[in-house]
């Protein structure tokens, strides 16, 4: 894609970026980069932005997928808004995900459409606690006029917020007629994004794998004594697995799993020569795989109702299988408070690692996660450092993490790594595409 007129005035808009932001006082400049370990803060307005939404989310108080719904709406529209502007100034754009480029103004500062999406987004979502920095991505905003571009993005924003306004019902799940019976899940679950329209699939069970393998198999078995040897949280074992356990947890307090992908975003962003469009692209279809991960998964759990890997080592002796033992003292870090196929961090990763490697070309990228992101688990592994050489290398260990939580099987993290690449290819195939 050529670098047309806006894409050029974006850019001495994100240089001018880091002087107004400063001059506001109150925005997290550094975050962006900090956070993940970086040495050096950026000026990236779309970057900053989406440090504030992790702000956000380390105080939300919620599960781990509602945040995929909230990073959808800001980083759809803030690319739904620059996407317009460049398409009314008839320079190169992508297909919209909603907003009709028509209505775009031609003269608009693509800049400052962002900053209109993502306040109005943000305000909406966590309140008013963003003028700060509105008022420095506006006083940064170049190449166009600044209150039109404004308008089209709130404009925007408003659109999509009333689209998405998802109804979220509580339900009694019952996930099998006996709930005592072998393999059932135990607990209480509510499943509420279970039910909620997918954003980019044709059907929330698109994308739904084929389930957990039978409990007299030998693929069980092996998967059972993994993680019965690799996940007792009572036994001495690597502290390496504890650091992996502990860093992709994702407790109340942390990113949440989902976002530290979104997170690793931001690390690529700043090392890439991307126009803000493009950039803008990049996180729209990142957080668009999120979310659609997020549903795809909890419908897979509605669907198949398997019990977690502590019922299944305690209650191992009426599994039917010769090769497992019960164990009743047994115990992981975390239990699990759903049913356990399919995993959602999986599918999460699988679906973000496939959009990232299809927009950035695959290449191998060495980056650290941790300095201050906070775990949520305890204080031990506050100021955790996770070093990869590859986005393939942060999915891998992620799929590991919850073998050492304790909380699922391989079986199952294998099949919701492939849901969750088939979500992010499908998402490539057919939303955001390039126009000529």
């Amino acid at each position: 894609m050529d670098r047309a007129t806006n894409d050029r005035s974006s850019s001495r808009s994100r240089r001018s970026f880091l002087a107004a932001a400063g001059t506001a006082g109150l925005l997290c400049v550094a975050g962006c980069t900090e956070v993940i370990g970086a040495a050096e803060p950026t000026d990236d307005p779309l970057c900053l932005w989406n440090e504030r939404f992790i702000e956000g989310i380390q105080h939300f108080r919620g599960g781990n997928i509602a945040p995929t719904r909230r990073g959808a709406l800001l980083n759809v529209a803030t690319f739904d808004a620059i996407n317009g502007v460049h398409a009314a100034a008839g320079d190169d754009h992508f297909e919209p995900y909603l907003a009709d480029p028509s209505a775009a103004p031609a003269d608009a500062s693509p800049v400052a459409a962002l900053a209109g999406a993502a306040h109005e987004t943000m305000a909406e979502l966590y309140g008013s606690e963003f003028e700060p920095a509105l008022e420095a991505t506006l006083a940064a905003s170049e190449g166009g006029d600044v209150d039109a571009g404004e308008r089209w993005g709130r404009e925007v924003a408003t659109e999509l917020l009333a689209h998405r306004d998802d109804e979220y019902a509580t339900e009694i799940y019952v996930p099998c007629e006996d709930s005592t019976q072998p393999g059932c899940f135990r607990g209480d679950w509510n499943p509420v994004h279970a039910h909620v329209d997918p954003w980019t699939m044709n059907a929330r069970d698109q994308f739904r794998p084929d389930g957990p393998p039978p409990l007299e198999s030998e693929v069980y078995a092996d998967s059972w004594w993994e993680v019965y040897e690799r996940g007792n949280d009572a036994a001495e074992r690597p502290q390496e697995h504890v650091d992996v356990a502990g860093f992709w947890r994702g407790a109340p307090g942390s990113p949440r799993p989902p976002n530290m992908w979104n997170v690793i975003a931001q690390r690529l962003v700043v090392e890439e020569d991307l126009s803000l469009l493009e950039e803008a692209r990049l996180f729209a279809l990142v957080s668009l795989a999120l979310v659609d991960a997020g549903i795809s998964g909890s419908e897979s759990k509605y669907e198949f109702g398997f019990w977690r890997p502590r019922t299944a080592i305690h209650e191992a002796d009426r599994d039917g299988n010769p090769e497992t033992e019960a164990d009743g003292t047994w115990s992981p870090l975390a239990a699990g408070g759903s049913p356990e196929y399919s995993s959602t961090l999986a599918a999460y990763g699988g679906a973000a690692c496939h959009v990232l490697e299809g927009v950035l070309g695959g290449g191998d990228y060495s980056f650290e996660l941790g300095g201050d992101i906070r775990t949520g688990t305890s204080g031990e592994d506050e100021g955790v450092v996770r070093s990869f050489d590859s986005l393939a290398d942060a999915l891998s260990e992620s799929v590991d993490s919850r073998i050492y939580v304790g909380n699922h099987f391989r079986f199952t993290m294998e099949d919701s790594r492939e849901q969750g690449e088939r979500i992010g290819e499908w998402i490539l195939a057919n939303y955001l595409r390039p126009l000529e």
